[in-house]
């Protein structure tokens, strides 16, 4: 066999496009309004026989839809029709069997021989949840560039906690190197499919684009620390082995990944126990840092009102989703998440106290920095220091000679 010819034969092997009698769904993420009905089409590809052509294909049943049972394929196409008759998220329409005249068992192939089904209360909060999921995906994306701009602005990193900035490099590596795993990688995709059958794809490119993006911004971030004012800050030495913890514990998940003691998507799976852990404790150090120095000069509000944003437009959507599927499993079934998201919108609001109630008179430290995200000073102060200056400049220097 030469190697073209080797090489085709691979591929329709390993490719469900080019598998024999595979029996497909043209679409298979079907959204219904609640009392409506769509139709979903089955093809088989690759067909080899045309006795084929008069199969019955037998499907699942869902307390969610109505569907017929038994539909027979009609020039290689099979059409059902499927009505949504209670909300539901993710309700699998599936071919289960199916039977042709001559054949005593399913001549087709039926792995992709499905359709996931959502059937909604409204189109108008479909449409709206669409809304809030891109904006607070916005949200978060802008969130890193008011701390940047700021720092370019000042020349200068002070105020800025080096601690939060490398937990947050940390985790947002694992993030993104779980999600372009998550996304690319087709045996991690296999293995997942195999775990959890019929679910929808964990990742979506948006979840890459974001995860990818933020460690861009931190590492920038980073950079700005080499070359800006930083006074004496440095990362802490509790930083560092929190740091060398949780990079051991991702090193030694790629080690039982190698020795095959772990599949490779629980390797990626440890990737998010990384970045989970750094959220749970990144907030800590800067919020004590504004604390000690009783100031949030140098920490931009910009980035807390848009994480703020963004946290709470996601909690939004996860409940507008469970109100109009009917399905609250979301915040129950995924603690983990949920708990999360509070824990950044909770630190959220003490750094909004800390910078407009409790800092808010706190006095410049440097000139330069007025008008820059910081308050301006007390003109009566600032003329009182420049009066003391003045008068300073005028004493005289000479020894005070007294005479016996």
């Amino acid at each position: 066999m030469n190697l073209p010819v080797a090489i085709l034969a691979l591929l329709i092997s390993v490719s469900p496009i080019w598998s024999l009698n595979n029996v497909v769904v043209r679409q298979q993420e079907v959204e219904i309004v609640l009392g409506g009905q769509t139709v979903v089409n089955f093809q088989i590809r690759n067909h080899t026989s045309p006795t084929l052509n008069k199969t019955r294909i037998y499907l699942s049943q869902s307390p969610f839809i109505t569907h017929p049972e038994v539909v027979l394929v009609d020039n290689w196409h099979a059409n059902v029709t499927v009505l949504g008759d209670l909300p539901v998220a993710n309700a699998v329409l599936e071919a289960l069997n199916c039977t042709t005249d001559g054949e005593t068992s399913c001549p087709l192939d039926l792995h992709d021989a499905f359709a996931r089904i959502t059937v909604i209360r409204s189109r108008f909060l479909a449409v709206l949840i669409q809304i809030v999921g891109w904006t607070y995906f916005a949200a978060w994306s802008v969130s890193f560039y008011p701390q940047m701009y700021l720092n370019f602005k000042r020349k200068s990193v002070v105020g800025l906690n080096f601690d939060f900035l490398a937990l947050n490099l940390v985790g947002f590596g694992a993030y993104a190197i779980f999600n372009l795993l998550m996304y690319y990688n087709s045996h991690v995709k296999s293995i997942y499919s195999m775990e959890n059958p019929r679910s929808p794809p964990p990742v979506l490119l948006n979840d890459v684009v974001f995860a990818v993006h933020a460690f861009a911004a931190c590492f920038v971030t980073i950079l700005q620390c080499i070359f800006y004012e930083r006074d004496q800050q440095s990362v802490s030495t509790k930083c560092i082995i929190l740091i060398i913890l949780l990079i051991s514990f991702g090193f030694i998940s790629v080690v039982a990944t190698v020795l095959n003691k772990i599949t490779i998507l629980a390797f990626v799976t440890s990737l998010s126990y990384i970045k989970m852990a750094v959220t749970c404790c990144k907030y800590f150090p800067q919020a004590y840092f504004n604390y000690t120095r009783q100031s949030t000069v140098g920490w931009s509000i910009g980035n807390i009102l848009l994480d703020f944003t963004g946290g709470s437009l996601d909690i939004l959507q996860m409940i507008l989703q469970a109100i109009n599927v009917n399905d609250w499993s979301a915040f129950y079934a995924n603690p983990v998440k949920f708990g999360l998201g509070f824990v950044s919108i909770f630190f959220d609001i003490i750094f909004m106290i800390q910078h407009y109630v409790l800092y808010r008179d706190v006095e410049v430290p440097h000139n330069e920095y007025h008008g820059v995200d910081n308050p301006n000073p007390d003109p009566s102060v600032r003329d009182a220091e420049s009066y003391n200056v003045d008068n300073e400049s005028m004493e005289s220097t000479d020894p005070i000679i007294v005479n016996d």
